[in-house]
């Protein structure tokens, strides 16, 4: 029987994907801690199921750019075997780690990330690249082992190390850099989700209304993502991000000194 406590989750769920599809980036990012401090799940319930989230809907958005033509499939095989590396250091890191220490990582990782993507935006810096130079994956294969292993103990990683690589370091064109990282998130996310579901981690009763969301935005943001200004989605989706890892932060310096809260 379907449980409709969670049917709000549905159009939220839409509007992320969309934005994430179009800009390259995971909606895990947004999905765990809205799970985590919106509705209350356990930390490790919400990193699973926001990544669980995220496989639906990365499949859907990688499925509509595959379509369009706009992957860059040259090197497709070395990254993922770099990732898929990262992704067991990092289900092994998430299995043992204790749960204030991946908050404090989700910040760090996050953080970074954000200000990273907002310094190249506010620069105009973009690829203009079809293809990936010869030894590209060779000559980065640690950035994307370290992006496995981010996504699978936090749940951001894959898609928001990707695209800026690709896009800034590999120099292919924003769309081609946004539907590559899509594929390679999509890709690792299976991974991950197969691990967690065995576990138990994932909970069921929210992905059915947050993955049948994705699944629907996501098409909508790879379809409709080269009219949306670069720049402008980049630049809102960093301070969202920012806001998310001081969160992130701020909920681990309470975990160390709990006389520090507001």
């Amino acid at each position: 029987m379907i449980n409709w406590e969670y049917w709000y989750i549905f159009p939220a769920s839409v509007i992320i994907a969309m934005t994430a599809n179009a800009t390259g980036f995971s909606g895990g990012v947004f999905f765990q801690p809205f799970f985590y401090f919106g509705l209350n799940v356990p930390l490790i319930n919400s990193i699973a199921t926001g990544i669980a989230t995220e496989t639906l809907g990365m499949t859907s958005g990688a499925w509509r750019y595959a379509k369009q033509k706009m992957l860059d499939r040259t090197q497709i095989t070395s990254l993922l075997l770099y990732i898929f590396l990262g992704v067991f250091l990092g289900l092994f890191v998430f299995s043992y780690l204790p749960a204030p220490w991946l908050r404090l990582i989700v910040g760090l990782v996050v953080f970074a990330v954000a200000t990273y993507q907002m310094g190249l935006a506010l620069k105009n810096r973009f690829g203009f690249k079809t293809h990936l130079r010869p030894g590209f994956a060779k000559k980065y294969w640690l950035v994307f082992l370290s992006a496995g292993c981010f996504s699978a103990c936090t749940g951001t990683g894959v898609a928001e190390v990707s695209q800026p690589m690709l896009e800034q370091k590999g120099k292919l064109t924003n769309l081609r850099a946004n539907a590559t990282a899509v594929f390679l998130e999509a890709c690792a996310d299976w991974l991950i989700s197969l691990f967690n579901l065995t576990w138990g981690n994932i909970s069921l009763d929210v992905l059915l209304f947050s993955g049948t969301g994705v699944i629907i935005g996501a098409q909508l943001g790879a379809k409709y993502a080269y009219l949306l200004p670069a720049k402008l989605l980049k630049v809102v989706f960093s301070v969202a991000l920012l806001s998310v890892s001081l969160f992130y932060l701020y909920t681990f310096v309470v975990y160390l000194y709990p006389s520090s809260a507001l």
